[in-house]
Parts: structure tokens; C-alpha cells; sequence
């Protein structure tokens, strides 16, 4: 198998497993396969007998596949003809997905799950999502040059993606902890939530939502400028960037407003992922496009 097969292959799992992740976060099934792992329930194929069991394992099963294809993008690089650079982010990117198999293990075995409310879960949580921009962002970036056939960036890491990075990692965690609020404090209403975000009574878990919309408006604005920058400096069409940003915001609307709906919230961490890896590309596409060399450590 040709390792852009492989990053393909790899890109479009990491997409499956992180939204599979987050079913298991929303419908609180953290639990089905209990505090065993890898194994579920203690079994290697297990009886698939509840719900909750079935979504874990499915998330499970997704997440395995994925460590399979990265560690043969890895074990594949090794090949003397692959290029230095396509090297070293493969290395980056296989320490990221290594990474995102010990803390799901971690969570599973210390049963940081379900309607556990405990201060390392709160940090697990963003914590696992965060690590899941990494990876997501490395596969694009190695994606993009095997596809273009691409070994050479040119200061792809400028200011503006070190920006944008900040952004999403800070709107990735604080959208992970909003979510793992609404889990475990649901609100009757969309009124009686908005009031909770302001009640000092509240728990502190429900008062930190209120900061990823705040966080996800600074990063729209940032997207749409960062568009117009790659159309006027590098002739490069990023309109697309432009209709996810307001896709994402009309999805993220209706989520709160409808009270969250499994489906909405779902499609609205589905619109992120995509705009992630769209900004990463057309950032990788300005980088090739200078030609010049760059050591990316």
C-alpha cells in the first residue's frame, strides 16, 4: 500500500474516530466496555449485548484501525527514497496518535467516564479533543504533500498558523468541556441554561460554557481574514473556508438553541474537523508555493 493511500486511508479514520468519540462522550457510554483495555468487558470480541457497549466498542474498533494505518505510514517511511521531511512529520504525527491511544486508555482505566465529574476528567477531556487537532493537522499536512508530491515548505509555520493553532486548540478544549457539561448538567431549556451560565450557584463546569462561544467568535473572525490573505497575497481560492465558518456558527445556533440535539452537535464537530483541516491545507498550499526549504522543527 503507497504511503498517500495510507494518509488518506488515515486522515478519513481520524475523522470517523473522533466523531465516534464523541458519541460515546454525549451518550454517555464511556462505560460499555468497563475499566478493561484494550479488551472490552475483558473480552477481545465481546457479547455486544447493551447500547452502551456497542457505541464503545464501535469507538474502540475505529480508534484501532487507526493506530494499524499510522503505525504502517510509519513503519512505510522508513524506506530510504522518503523524502526527510515527509520523515519528520510522520514521526510528529505517530507520536500524536500514540499519544491519543494512552489517554483513551487512561480515561477508560481510571474510569474517567460516564457521569464522572471529577477534576481529571475535566482535564482529560479537552485534553484527549486537543490532541486530536494535532493528529488531524499532521495527516492533512502529510496528506497534502504526498498527494501534490510535495517535499519542500516554505515558513509554513508563520505567525498566522501559530495564531490559528492557538484558536482552535483553545476552541477545540472549551467546546469539549461545553459538551461534557451539557452531559453531565443537563439544562430543561435553552432560557433556564442561559440563566445557569451566569448563576454563581451553578457548577463551574456549566459556567465555562460560555467561553467557547466567545473563543469560536475571535477564531471566525481570524478565518475570514486569514481567507482574504490567501486570495490576495497567494491567488488561492479559500473561499471554502469562508462557507464552513458560517456553516459552523449556523449549526452551532441551532445546537444551543434547540437545547443540544445529539445529531446537530455532531455535524457542528463534523463542520470543525473539516475546517481545520481546510485551513491546514490551504496553508500547506501557500507554503509549497514559495519553494523554499524549511526545517519544521
Amino acid at each position: 500500500m503507497k504511503l498517500s493511500s495510507l494518509a488518506t486511508a488515515g486522515l478519513t479514520t481520524s475523522i470517523l474516530s473522533i466523531l465516534a468519540g464523541a458519541i460515546v462522550r454525549a451518550t454517555g457510554s464511556g462505560d460499555g466496555c468497563g475499566a478493561s483495555w484494550p479488551t472490552c468487558n475483558g473480552r477481545v470480541i465481546p457479547s455486544l449485548e447493551s447500547s452502551s457497549e456497542i457505541i464503545e466498542f464501535s469507538h474502540r474498533s475505529i480508534s484501532g484501525v487507526l493506530l494499524i494505518v499510522t503505525l504502517l505510514l510509519f513503519v512505510k517511511s522508513k524506506d530510504p527514497d522518503t523524502p526527510l521531511l515527509h520523515k519528520k512529520i510522520i514521526n510528529y504525527l505517530t507520536f500524536f496518535v500514540l499519544l491519543e491511544a494512552a489517554i483513551g486508555a487512561v480515561i477508560v482505566i481510571y474510569e474517567w467516564v460516564g457521569l464522572n465529574s471529577s477534576l481529571p476528567r475535566i482535564i482529560a477531556v479537552p485534553l484527549h479533543l486537543v490532541n486530536t487537532f494535532a493528529l488531524l493537522g499532521f495527516y492533512t499536512l502529510i496528506f497534502y504533500l504526498l498527494r501534490e508530491s510535495e517535499n519542500k515548505l516554505s515558513n509554513f509555520f508563520d505567525k498566522r498558523i501559530k495564531i490559528a493553532f492557538v484558536l482552535f486548540f483553545l476552541t477545540g478544549a472549551t467546546g469539549s468541556i461545553t459538551a461534557l457539561a451539557d452531559v453531565l448538567f443537563p439544562s430543561a431549556s435553552f432560557v433556564e441554561g442561559f440563566i445557569e451560565d451566569f448563576d454563581s450557584t451553578s457548577e463551574v463546569l456549566t459556567r465555562l460554557r460560555i467561553l467557547h462561544p466567545f473563543v469560536s467568535t475571535i477564531l471566525s473572525i481570524f478565518l475570514f481574514s486569514e481567507s482574504n490573505r490567501f486570495k490576495k497575497e497567494f491567488a488561492i481560492d479559500s473561499s471554502i473556508i469562508k462557507v464552513l465558518v458560517i456553516v459552523g456558527v449556523i449549526l452551532g445556533v441551532l445546537n444551543v438553541v434547540s437545547n443540544i440535539i445529539l445529531p446537530l452537535s455532531i455535524l457542528h464537530l463534523l463542520l470543525a474537523d473539516l475546517l481545520w483541516i481546510t485551513y491546514v491545507y490551504k496553508a500547506v498550499e501557500k507554503a509549497t508555493l514559495l519553494k523554499i526549504p524549511q526545517n519544521i522543527d
